[in-house]
């Protein structure tokens, strides 16, 4: 379950949408200030999401986190594609059908399956990163609702199943109008998606 990313700089996001894929984003009329260093995301943390609103295409900032149902002050964060096939209902259906966006990343994290233990004897688990190759942002399919954003998860793939059971929608630039605006059912399999993993440096 991805709960960590990085956000990059406003400026190296509108260098890559605007100057790279060329699309027609509106000047953002947030404070453009509190994006201008890369950003460690975690769950609650405020985030810069692209979407299209009001016939524009545009960056905003939401907040990593549908307010949960179930437990006050908790956020669910991560929705899993394949509820909006099921038949019974979910809390992400509407968001799904109308609310797409894209979260923006440097590269995101995930914890491994195994572990090690440090010299003062406390156990971790080891960790990844994890971002698409040969591209300076990786782009991860997500829904929003109001002030609010979520993350969509899938089945890994070969590169994300050593580490974790499932895997951000990450989507390379040819898929961005599909997710936004088209059936999204060809993109659930991400199995040829050109993904690289690094293992971090274990703590002292």
């Amino acid at each position: 379950m991805c709960n960590h990313y990085q956000l990059p700089t406003l400026k190296e996001i509108e260098r890559y949408l605007k100057g790279d894929l060329h699309l027609p984003l509106i000047a953002p009329s947030f404070e453009k200030q509190k994006f201008d260093k890369p950003l460690e995301i975690y769950p609650k943390s405020a985030a810069l999401v692209l979407l299209y609103q009001d016939d524009k295409l545009q960056i905003v900032p939401k907040k990593w986190g549908y307010p949960s149902p179930f437990k006050d002050n908790q956020v669910l964060f991560n929705a899993r594609v394949e509820r909006f096939y099921e038949a019974k209902k979910s809390m992400w259906d509407t968001s799904f059908a109308r609310r797409r966006c894209i979260i923006l990343a440097s590269q995101f994290f995930e914890a491994g399956k195994q572990t090690y233990t440090t010299s003062q004897n406390k156990t971790y688990h080891q960790q990844f990163s994890f971002k698409e190759k040969d591209t300076p942002l990786t782009m991860i399919a997500g829904i929003y609702d109001q002030d609010d954003f979520a993350m969509v998860t899938t089945k890994p793939n070969k590169v994300m199943a050593p580490v974790h059971d499932r895997m951000p929608l990450v989507l390379n630039a040819s898929e961005l109008r599909q997710w936004l605006f088209q059936n999204f059912t060809s993109l659930l399999d991400r199995s040829s998606f050109d993904l690289s993993r690094i293992q971090l440096p274990e703590r002292k």
